[in-house]
C-alpha cells in the first residue's frame, strides 16, 4: 500500500507539480520567514522550486482551508533518501503537522526503497537539531552552507541521518 495510492491514501496528500510553483514559493517563504534572519534573501524562488521538482518531490498536505504544509523528499543513491524544507502554515503551527509531515516523508522514501534518511539543519537552529534527535535522527557530520553569498551571519549545516525500519511489504514503487 502506498501513501499516494487510492487503496490507502493519506487524506489531502498529493505530489506537487510544476504548476504548483505559484502556490509553493509564497507558502514556503511565509513559513520560513521567522527563521530566515541569517540570510539576505527569502527562503526560495520559482527557479529554485523548479530545480527541486526536477530532483525530487514536494509532498503537499491539504485540507478544506488550503495548504497545511509540505515536505521535500529526494531519492538518492545507495538506498538513501533526503528530507528537507518541512513548511507548515504559520497560522496552524503547533498542532503536530510537522511531525506528521516528517512521518509522511519518511514513509514515502521507504516506499521508494530508501533505508536511510539524510537531513541537513543550519547550525543556527539548535532547537531543530534537538527536535530531529527526538525523532530518531543522529548527527553524522557538518557541511558548509551551500550559498554563502546570501548569508548575513556565518553558518554551516549539521548533517543528520536516521535508519528506517523496513516495512513488511518492502514496497519499491515509483511515484511518477
Amino acid at each position: 500500500m502506498s501513501l499516494l495510492q487510492t487503496e490507502n491514501p493519506v487524506d489531502g496528500l498529493r505530489l506537487a507539480t510544476i504548476d504548483d510553483t505559484a502556490l509553493l514559493v509564497p507558502f514556503i517563504n511565509r513559513a520560513f520567514a521567522p527563521d530566515n534572519y541569517f540570510k539576505r534573501t527569502e527562503r526560495t524562488n520559482p527557479s529554485q522550486v523548479a530545480e527541486y521538482l526536477r530532483k525530487g518531490f514536494f509532498l503537499l498536505l491539504e485540507d478544506t482551508v488550503g495548504l497545511l504544509g509540505l515536505i521535500y523528499t529526494e531519492l538518492r543513491e545507495d538506498n538513501r533518501g533526503y528530507i528537507g524544507m518541512i513548511a507548515i502554515d504559520p497560522d496552524r503551527q503547533g498542532a503536530g503537522i510537522g511531525t506528521r509531515l516528517l512521518q509522511i516523508g519518511e514513509e514515502f522514501c521507504r516506499e521508494q526503497g530508501s533505508s536511510v534518511i539524510e537531513i541537513s539543519v543550519v547550525n543556527l537552529r539548535p532547537d531543530l537539531v534537538a527536535w530531529y534527535q527526538r525523532k530518531g535522527y543522529r548527527v553524522v557530520g557538518e557541511a558548509p552552507y551551500t550559498r554563502p553569498e546570501i548569508l548575513i551571519l556565518p553558518c554551516h549545516f549539521i548533517l543528520m541521518e536516521k535508519t528506517l525500519a523496513p516495512t513488511p511489504t518492502g514496497g519499491t514503487g515509483n511515484p511518477n
